[in-house]
């Protein structure tokens, strides 16, 4: 049931979008729609950092937590998504692919995106801290513009003419969701055991996957409300130094950038990922996304009740 409240109204806004036609939306008019969407987001998300009653003492424990398990997950999954990326993917090999990412030069107009996500989400922090009562049910209209993100973005795909048989059945999301989910709790269980925490907490900690809306309440709702607090910090951070480093990723190989971006890449990163990857990322970005985005509200659940 928990799935099919999480997943369904998500999958339903990416398939409304595919599926209905609307001439005046234009490919520009989608593109600049998703940029200002997913800054508008981050701005939320900020605002609901800051927001947070006793800030500072629950980042103090909690941030300590994330930071270590933050550590272990990246390089774990960074190493091997580089792996699998360079030696499973034959499309990384085309010369098309190479001239991309060489198309892609490391300077400050690749950072300006970068620049802009980091001040959204600060500018969002601050207005948290110093005005939380000026906003209410933040996560309630995360989740809406979450829906209309991803309304755009199947609207994006019709317009593509992708076919949406291979949106769930792709071969590199498949491969790329599981070195992701493997690393992630390899990751979880060194960082538990750093931390002297329960193996089963930071196993859950880690299985939001980047989905922080979900993963903080789910863990709270089970009991532990600090726990709650480090995974909703770990899969923030990892959402947004997703969006940071994905113009660096990008020259790496597309698993990387897919994979790191975790459950996000179907939804919140994908505009992004679009953007550096070109639209033929968009399909295997769904599919490991969904992967990834299907499992959390079942291994959490499990791992905390172990």
């Amino acid at each position: 049931m928990t799935i099919l409240v999480t997943l369904g109204p998500l999958l339903l806004a990416l398939l409304a979008g595919y599926w209905l036609k609307i001439h005046f939306f234009s490919e520009k008019f989608i593109q600049t729609s998703l940029t200002w969407l997913t800054y508008l987001i981050l701005g939320m998300i900020g605002f609901s950092i800051g927001a947070l009653e006793n800030l500072p003492e629950k980042l103090v424990i909690a941030g300590a937590q994330a930071l270590v398990f933050f550590a272990a997950i990246s390089v774990l999954a960074i190493t091997a998504l580089w792996y699998t990326g360079k030696h499973f993917n034959p499309s990384e090999k085309s010369l098309h692919t190479q001239a991309k990412a060489e198309d892609v030069k490391i300077s400050f107009a690749v950072f300006s995106d970068a620049i802009k996500t980091l001040a959204f989400v600060l500018i969002g922090l601050i207005i948290g801290i110093f005005a939380s009562d000026s906003l209410t049910h933040v996560d309630t209209i995360v989740t809406y513009l979450l829906y209309l993100l991803l309304f755009l973005i199947g609207h994006q795909l019709q317009q593509g003419n992708y076919r949406l048989r291979k949106l769930f059945l792709n071969t590199q999301g498949l491969i790329i969701a599981f070195t992701t989910v493997a690393t992630t709790l390899l990751g979880g269980l060194i960082g538990a055991l750093a931390l002297d925490l329960p193996v089963s907490h930071g196993l859950a900690v880690v299985s939001g996957f980047g989905w922080y809306s979900l993963s903080g309440i789910l863990i709270t709702g089970l009991g532990n409300p600090v726990l709650g607090t480090t995974a909703f910090l770990l899969d923030i951070g990892r959402e947004i130094l997703a969006l940071l480093l994905i113009p660096v990723f990008c020259r790496i190989n597309s698993h990387v950038s897919v994979g790191y971006s975790g459950a996000t890449a179907m939804d919140f990163t994908l505009p992004m990922l679009g953007k550096f990857h070109g639209a033929d990322i968009i399909p295997t970005a769904i599919a490991s996304g969904f992967i990834m985005s299907l499992l959390v509200p079942i291994l959490i659940p499990l791992f905390m009740g172990l």
